[in-house]
């Protein structure tokens, strides 16, 4: 499989992801934290390197993170678990642009 389809197929699927998943929520309407994990002069692309050591690292050091081996949908059923089961205050956006950087070392 070449790398420009797995990035479409990865885009894509976290598209749908973040269409899906907010949906499915009953969480109630809270509204996580604004983010701060934004690249400078990139009109708003999220660094995912910089929101996992905002948000991740409140709970995880940075190696446990990093020793961890996981594809796109585990990372994405990871971050999940820690929103749902954990209280992680990550919103939809941030979401994707950890697990697309976690899969992607």
């Amino acid at each position: 499989m070449s790398r420009t389809y797995r990035t479409v197929a990865t885009l894509t699927a976290l598209l749908l992801v973040g269409v899906i998943l907010p949906g499915c929520s009953s969480q109630g309407t809270a509204s996580p934290p604004e983010s701060t994990g934004a690249v400078p002069g990139s009109g708003g692309v999220l660094d995912g390197a910089s929101l996992v050591e905002t948000k991740c690292t409140t709970c995880h050091t940075r190696e446990r993170i990093d020793a961890a081996s996981k594809d796109l949908t585990g990372w994405q059923t990871t971050i999940n678990r820690m929103i749902t089961s954990h209280g992680a205050q990550i919103t939809t956006e941030e979401q994707s642009a950890i697990a697309i950087y976690l899969a992607g070392k």
